[in-house]
């Protein structure tokens, strides 16, 4: 057997075998590509107060309160976005999963989100976060609805068969000859051929035009899926000898001023009696690695760290940065989100153009021997 002929045993089997996951990873994500966008449509009442005011904003103090109230005390709030668009709502989070749990039904205790008026305090919309419709589609793309531990691991290994088929079908779609009439096969559809040539030829040119942005998609997945850019357990902590609680409005006005340009906060809620009020000041509504990070004490509100990944010299805290963007294309504007939109839709054509080119040829050898002699 040639190693030409090995490749192409590696690349069928792998592709029968992830082909599925493939297809439901790339439908979702291109779903999930423009979600801020269609949510901005779609939810414009919870998301953006009617008429701006010309009072200022309630404190983050009352309107956590309010929220609290509205979620009910059972239910820890533990975010809240901030945007500091004036038309914006306020939106308060309440999030508990059982991490061991298997099946997506299980995987939350509650995940509750609420959004007020800032200059009222109104609750203009209340929601079980679990079942929305983009929720589910994320937790589809990121575990298949079967949970952290199982689903994880499947989207995990089809990832990475993935990352190798997409180099293998480079070897694969390589010509032999570089010469004009062999070159036109491999770069140009035939879209006046037969079924069977018009199959193949979406597959092959098809799948080398989106080599590119859909290995950056593959290594950007496969960089959350091995917590590549997880953030290490701090071992900075607050300091549990005080028992009152910083006010919310205070660290948040320390956050403003010093990043007086910010589009939006998340202001994170410490989980334990130990834990910070973690805060990201994201610079822009379009870009999650134009951001910088704070750290308070929750009893003395004492900023405790301050840090801004694009301004360190190492180039590891850049790409933890930038993974996000890279993932859905954002990092290039709108540009790149439609490059990652279609080539996540190409992605879901892959496997089912080369399951059909498998299935016409009945067994692996004709496979072989048809797809070698067209190099």
């Amino acid at each position: 057997m040639t190693l030409k002929k090995l490749i192409l045993q590696i690349h069928l089997w792998l592709g029968l075998t992830s082909g599925l996951v493939v297809v439901i990873l790339g439908l979702t994500g291109a779903i999930y590509t423009f979600s801020d966008e269609i949510k901005d449509v779609v939810y414009r009442d919870r998301r953006y107060v009617k008429t701006v005011p010309s009072t200022k904003k309630l404190s983050l103090d009352t309107l956590l309160s309010i929220a609290t109230q509205s979620l009910g005390k059972k239910h820890k709030i533990t975010r809240a976005e901030l945007s500091q668009d004036p038309e914006r709502t306020y939106m308060f989070r309440a999030f508990k999963v059982n991490k061991k749990s298997s099946g997506y039904w299980n995987y939350y205790d509650y995940y509750l989100k609420v959004y007020l008026d800032p200059y009222t305090g109104k609750v203009l919309f209340k929601e079980d976060a679990s079942k929305e419709f983009f929720t589910v589609v994320l937790a589809l793309h990121m575990n298949m609805l079967l949970g952290d531990e199982l689903g994880h691991l499947i989207v995990k290994w089809s990832t990475i068969c993935f990352t190798i088929l997409l180099l293998s079908g480079l070897v694969l779609w390589w010509p032999k000859k570089w010469k004009r009439k062999q070159l036109k096969k491999s770069f140009a559809i035939k879209w006046n051929g037969k079924f069977k040539r018009v199959n193949f030829d979406l597959h092959n040119v098809l799948g080398f035009y989106t080599l590119i942005p859909l290995l950056i998609i593959a290594l950007t997945g496969l960089a959350w899926s091995f917590e590549f850019t997880t953030d290490k357990k701090s071992k900075i902590l607050s300091d549990t000898t005080q028992n009152t609680k910083a006010s919310a409005n205070k660290i948040l006005s320390q956050s403003l001023q010093k990043s007086p340009q910010t589009a939006y906060f998340l202001y994170n809620f410490p989980a334990a009696k130990s834990g910070t009020v973690n805060i990201s000041a994201y610079q822009s509504k379009n870009h999650l690695y134009d951001r910088k990070q704070y750290r308070f004490d929750q009893y003395s509100g004492k900023l405790l760290l301050e840090a801004d990944p694009m301004a360190t010299t190492g180039l590891t805290p850049k790409l933890i940065a930038l993974n996000y963007d890279l993932h859905t294309g954002s990092v290039f504007g709108m540009f790149g989100k439609v490059l990652a939109f279609l080539a996540s839709l190409i992605a879901v054509g892959l496997p089912i153009t080369g399951f059909i080119i498998w299935l016409k040829k009945g067994n692996k050898a004709s496979v072989s021997q048809k797809l070698v002699a067209k190099k």
